[in-house]
C-alpha cells in the first residue's frame, strides 16, 4: 500500500471515528481531524476526503455543516 493511501485511510478512519459519537458539526470536525492526524494533514486533504466519504455515502449531511456517519460508513471503518 502507498504512503499516500495510508495516510487517506488514516484521516478517513478519523473522521468516521469522530462521527461515531453522534451529529458533528463541519468546523469542530475539521479541527479533529486536522490536530489527531499528523503535519501532513491540510484543510484542502481534509476537504478532499470530506467529499470523498460524502460521494461514498459513508457519511451524509443532515444539516448545514452537520455530518453523521452512515451504516456503510461503520462496514467501510471494518474494512479499513
Amino acid at each position: 500500500m502507498s504512503k499516500r493511501r495510508e495516510q487517506q485511510d488514516m484521516m478517513d478512519k478519523t473522521i468516521l471515528n469522530a462521527l461515531r459519537k453522534g451529529h458533528v458539526h463541519w468546523s469542530n470536525l475539521e479541527k479533529t481531524v486536522i490536530a489527531t492526524c499528523h503535519s501532513w494533514s491540510t484543510r484542502s486533504r481534509f476537504d478532499n476526503r470530506l467529499r470523498y466519504l460524502l460521494k461514498k455515502g459513508y457519511i451524509e449531511r443532515t444539516d448545514r455543516g452537520i455530518y453523521r456517519i452512515t451504516e456503510n460508513g461503520e462496514k467501510y471503518m471494518e474494512i479499513i
